[in-house]
């Protein structure tokens, strides 16, 4: 990553964050993100691009060593269990993750900065909703999640007492990074893969 590149893409960090903060507010009710649930962090491929995976690494760098070597066991202990792995989908502990809590949380992806928001997804001119998977545990959207027909429910919304509705806005990381980063900003991304295979 370029010294241009970086502080292009802290501009895209600082533009995201402030959507993103946005959105987080007019849904507090329905959120129950909260220091030490880290869900989110332990089952999952984590998707990222080159420039993303750059930046996580330019915040590990800045770890102290006790931190780093554990960062570098999980990622070693990760590969060794992808290898012997026969599914179709390896899922796995973020190997950022220490004590419950993001070692690297002002570096993480962009898919770890979405998590836990409704948001919608236009794909191939269809949108799709997104709603994180906590909502299953009880969690993010669960008072006004209708679980049979997989939507957030209008009928749970009118009659639960709610002050703002359960939006969902576009705010997922294609979108964001199409729009906002490349369009705007004339970052290039690079391919993407799980993080796993950044390391």
């Amino acid at each position: 990553m370029t010294p241009e590149d970086f502080d292009k893409y802290c501009q895209f960090i600082r533009v995201v964050t402030q959507r993103l903060n946005e959105h987080f507010a007019s849904q507090k009710e329905y959120i129950f993100c909260k220091e030490g649930c880290s869900l989110c962090c332990e089952n999952g491929e984590y998707p990222c691009t080159e420039l993303e995976a750059d930046f996580l690494k330019s915040g590990t760098i800045l770890l102290n060593s006790e931190a780093k070597d554990k960062i570098f066991y999980n990622i070693e202990k990760c590969k060794a269990d992808k290898n012997n792995y026969k599914g179709k989908k390896f899922h796995y502990v973020c190997p950022f993750l220490i004590d419950k809590k993001c070692s690297v949380y002002n570096f993480r992806p962009l898919i770890c900065r979405v998590f836990g928001l409704s948001y919608y997804s236009e794909l191939n001119e269809k949108r799709e909703i997104k709603i994180p998977f906590c909502v299953e545990q009880g969690l993010n959207y669960s008072a006004v999640y209708d679980k049979d027909k997989d939507i957030l429910s209008m009928e749970k919304f009118c009659s639960g007492g709610f002050k703002h509705e359960p939006l969902s806005t576009n705010l997922s990381p294609e979108f964001l990074k199409s729009k906002v980063g490349e369009d705007i900003l004339g970052l290039n991304f690079g391919k993407e893969k799980p993080l796993l295979d950044w390391f």
